[in-house]
């Protein structure tokens, strides 16, 4: 029997790994290492967050993304303001986990079943492991979220934007992009610049997120706007700074107020970096959707907006409509998810990230109702990861200290990248 057995190789799946080997608490990792980042993300994506708010969690922060970009050869680091692309966080990821993890089994996890002591998990290769402790970090796909008004159409004509990481299959056809977020906004601009013929469907007016000229990269800031505008995690400003640097307090807020905060505090916006894309060159319809049906080979949406009903035509429609926590979504997790408290479907944990299943611990998207909106991102990966590995190593008894997780990496291991 494992001590503990981490579902996910994400960020935070691979954070979590890397503190347990540094407590040398035996450990075994499910999952492909950073999958969501290198399948499931559309090539030339950037993040949102700024650079210095997207270490995977190293023991001693020892390994940032800075350090990442210098020795992989790249000269254009800069903490604030500087677009991270997707493919360069899955190359960092992986080799997070070359230096700080070890070895990843890509089985995927089918069923977890809880025992009178433990756990017992069976995998897609045919094995069964035992495990005392189970912590899930899985990603976001079994979360993602297809409005149900899009049901009638036939399945190859929508897709969530979570589904594709090659648009130049789109060149030439006619897309609908539903959603008004970052992710909704840069998808259409790639699509656009993929040579795809792009209109978008929002219910409220797009919003862009301006940043002000000291957060451009390279800017030097002065130190009085280092202290009435200082950078968090989530963004620049005091009013951030709850939100993003104090997760253990966050979970003393009442729960329904956690909830709101921890999913509804960031309304959805583009990024100003990528308006020009996007702005007066993709035409933007605003309203609500009265009806969806095939037409033939097409889809059809009827919107009612403020000028009036337009009906829109795509062969394709791409939900880029986010993710919902409910934890009852994960198919592994089907025969405790009944015995696991929530609001709203989130599970409500304990200090540790416990859920109320003994031994069943949560870390990422679906541990933001309790630890807040920092949870959401990469930013929230090292607080989760320092609390499940100060309290999973004082599991068990002092003969897992022997385990193969006790070598610690060279400094000089995999400088070449």
């Amino acid at each position: 029997m494992v001590e503990v057995v981490v579902i996910g190789a994400g960020p935070y799946g691979l954070s979590v790994a890397a503190h347990l080997r540094h407590m040398r608490v035996p450990f075994r990792v499910f999952g492909k290492p950073m999958g969501m980042w290198s399948d499931h993300m559309p090539k030339g994506l950037t993040l949102k967050s700024d650079a210095f708010a997207s270490n995977i969690a190293a023991p001693n922060n020892a390994f940032p993304l800075e350090r990442f970009y210098r020795e992989s050869g790249r000269t254009d680091y800069s903490p604030i303001g500087l677009r991270v692309p997707g493919s360069t966080v899955a190359e960092y990821g992986r080799e997070f986990q070359r230096r700080y993890v070890g070895e990843v089994d890509e089985a995927r996890v089918l069923d977890v079943a809880k025992l009178r002591r433990g756990f017992r998990l069976h995998l897609d290769s045919g094995e069964q492991v035992l495990a005392r402790k189970v912590v899930v970090a899985a990603g976001l796909l079994s979360l993602r979220h297809v409005p149900d008004a899009l049901a009638p159409l036939a399945p190859g004509m929508v897709s969530h934007s979570s589904a594709h990481s090659d648009l130049s299959k789109f060149s030439g056809r006619r897309v609908t992009v539903i959603g008004a977020g970052q992710s909704a906004c840069e998808l259409a601009a790639l699509l656009n610049e993929q040579g795809a013929q792009v209109t978008m469907l929002t219910r409220r007016p797009l919003k862009w997120y301006e940043p002000k000229n000291e957060d451009q990269p390279g800017v030097r800031r002065t130190a009085w706007q280092r202290a009435r505008r200082p950078n968090f995690g989530l963004g620049p400003g005091w009013r951030t700074y709850f939100w993003s640097e104090r997760p253990y307090e966050f979970s003393y807020l009442p729960q329904n107020t956690r909830y709101a905060k921890a999913y509804g505090l960031f309304a959805p916006a583009g990024s100003g970096w990528i308006k020009h894309r996007v702005d007066g060159v993709i035409p933007i319809y605003t309203g609500t959707l009265r009806d969806v049906r095939m037409h033939g080979d097409e889809a059809r949406l009827s919107v009612e907006t403020p000028e009036g009903a337009v009906e829109l035509a795509a062969d394709h429609v791409i939900a880029a409509t986010g993710y919902k926590p409910e934890v009852s979504r994960l198919p592994f997790l089907e025969q405790v998810s009944g015995d696991i408290r929530t609001i709203k479907g989130a599970p409500l944990l304990d200090r540790s990230l416990g859920s109320s299943v003994p031994g069943l611990h949560f870390a990422g998207f679906l541990g933001a109702a309790t630890f807040g909106p920092s949870m959401r991102f990469i930013y929230g990966a090292r607080f989760a990861a320092q609390r499940l590995s100060q309290h999973l190593s004082h599991l068990g008894d002092g003969r897992r200290r022997s385990a193969h997780v006790a070598v610690q990496p060279s400094e000089r291991a995999g400088a070449t990248v």
